[in-house]
């Protein structure tokens, strides 16, 4: 596989190849390496950088131990999965000279998929305040280029010592035995707020980690750090307190190892993570969970308390309308019947609302028929709708089946909710209310689409959005009228997309809404073989 990529890549990059113009005339330094890592071909201002010849380049980049082998190999690892990785290295010119220079690598794909990786380099020596090789590391470098074993290891490991620090986003300091810090990361210089040179040779004790989360201070005999230098012992600790240079401290988890040669204790390594926007996001989430619980039990409270005598009202209520009364008091315990009536629905809309909010609304699958439904839906508005001389019709498409499966009181409650926002904000015209097969290609199921057409007062284009917004009223002067908690559509749309689907609406404003929704129903397998 890799041969036939590999004759793939030198096609792609051969005199007359289709990237050659890419990286030909391009001002940054770009090699073309193969999935091996075997260096494949490079622009001029590669070669001018080097100074090596390809095969050169090859069989002294590619000598087993070298260091420019191992770190290019992780990171052209990395882009053989697709990733495009950056990092820095210095580079040694045929000649001796040395340069900083910051790589980037691309994957380079074909219809075989990644046959090969780019290595963009840039140099960045002179935009590098930080590189300025010491007489001593320059002479690893002449050394290293006369191919010296030993101080190659040692630059080998000091990068990579130096790589590893700089790549990890906990922070990492190391002491000494006197607990005089040695060396620093990027990450703990940004949490702590110092230059590599302003922290070297601080003592910990005093500077970083003098005191407790409670805010008393730590004495030597006391101080984890200074313990595991002592004692050799691993420790990890948790919610404590770390110092930044400005004097603000910050809360942190932190683990102490020591750093251990020949049996004797050189000092200790401590890794360390700020987790104070951590502790702060956990107590708010524990604080709302608490509220949420308080408002549950709260609400559940209510609705026994409240529903106990609003029951009462109503029985007492229907009772009394049987009874022989004046045509005054019969209106009299009508409004009283009505009005509690109107009672019951906020209270269930209110805790509805709270058991979606809560994650506890349960479904309750089971087959019905769905034109007995939509037809029963219709026969309770018509009283309405003939009070308010409007025609209220429905209709079912013939495709769509006779049985479903989903939660019908659940579908009820959505329905009922439309059509009563549609009849109560519509004065003339009309009302319908249907249901059409959305066909599915290929599918096993059904998706229907459920209207609510009205010709009411409609809907300003500025107050769309405001539309399944909980407690929003989009009109005040009809809502004094006719009542209502502005939670209907909100749990409307949570209801329908708690069941799988979706809702939107169309509405121009003085003529009339339609509200759109569309559910996914299940086929059954009796019906799925016949097909």
């Amino acid at each position: 596989m890799h041969k036939d990529k590999n004759s793939i890549l030198k096609q792609l990059f051969s005199e007359d190849g289709a990237y050659k113009s890419l990286y030909e005339n391009h001002p940054d330094f770009i090699y073309i390496m193969d999935r091996e890592g075997k260096y494949i071909d490079a622009n001029r201002p590669f070669w001018e950088v080097v100074g090596y010849t390809l095969d050169e380049l090859n069989e002294i980049l590619c000598k087993e131990g070298q260091l420019s082998e191992r770190i290019c190999q992780h990171y052209l690892a990395l882009a053989l999965e697709g990733a495009s990785p950056r990092y820095e290295m210095d580079i040694v010119h045929k000649n001796g000279e040395l340069r900083r220079v910051e790589i980037t690598y691309i994957p380079i794909t074909a219809e075989a998929g990644i046959v090969g990786v780019y290595g963009m380099a840039k140099d960045i020596t002179k935009h590098n305040s930080e590189w300025d090789p010491s007489p001593e590391r320059r002479q690893h470098y002449d050394l290293l280029f006369q191919h010296n074993p030993v101080l190659e290891h040692l630059k080998e490991l000091n990068d990579r010592h130096s790589l590893i620090l700089d790549s990890v986003s906990e922070g990492i300091f190391g002491l000494n035995n006197s607990e005089q810090t040695i060396f620093i990361n990027p990450a703990a210089m940004e949490m702590l707020g110092y230059s590599r040179e302003e922290f070297i040779s601080l003592h910990s004790l005093s500077s970083i980690h003098h005191s407790r989360s409670d805010g008393t201070h730590y004495s030597v005999d006391e101080s984890p750090i200074s313990l595991t230098i002592s004692d050799g012992i691993t420790r990890s600790i948790e919610e404590e307190i770390f110092w930044r240079k400005d004097g603000t401290s910050f809360l942190v988890n932190y683990r102490v190892a020591p750093i251990v040669d020949n049996g004797v204790i050189e000092g200790a390594v401590v890794v360390f993570s700020d987790i104070t926007n951590e502790l702060e996001i956990i107590r708010a989430k524990e604080s709302a969970e608490k509220a949420a619980r308080a408002k549950s039990d709260f609400l559940a409270m209510m609705s026994h308390e409240i529903r106990t005598p609003m029951n009462g009202m109503i029985g007492m209520a229907e009772l009394l309308l049987d009874t022989e009364l004046q045509e005054e008091q019969r209106s009299y315990v009508e409004i009283l019947q009505s009005s509690s009536y109107s009672l019951l629905q906020i209270l269930n809309d209110i805790l509805d609302f709270s058991k979606m909010e809560a994650g506890k609304m349960p479904l309750q699958f089971e087959m019905f028929d769905l034109r007995e439904l939509v037809s029963g839906i219709v026969e309770l508005f018509t009283p309405k709708a003939e009070e308010k001389k409007l025609a209220l019709r429905w209709w079912v498409d013939t495709s769509v089946p006779a049985l479903l499966t989903t939660d019908p009181s659940r579908l009820r409650q959505i329905i009922v909710n439309l059509v009563g926002n549609a009849l109560k904000f519509t004065e003339r015209g009309s009302v319908t209310l249907s249901v059409k097969n959305l066909q599915l290609p290929e599918s096993l199921d059904y998706l229907l689409e459920f209207s609510v057409r009205d010709t009411g007062v409609g809907i300003a284009d500025n107050k769309l959005n405001l539309l399944f917004q909980s407690f929003s009223q989009l009109h005040p002067s009809i809502n004094r009228k006719y009542g209502g908690t502005g939670l209907g559509l909100a749990i409307c749309k949570q209801l329908i997309e708690l069941m799988g689907g979706t809702i939107f609406v169309e509405s121009e404003e003085g003529r009339g809404s339609t509200f759109r929704f569309m559910l996914p129903f299940l086929r059954e397998e009796s019906e799925a073989e016949l097909e």
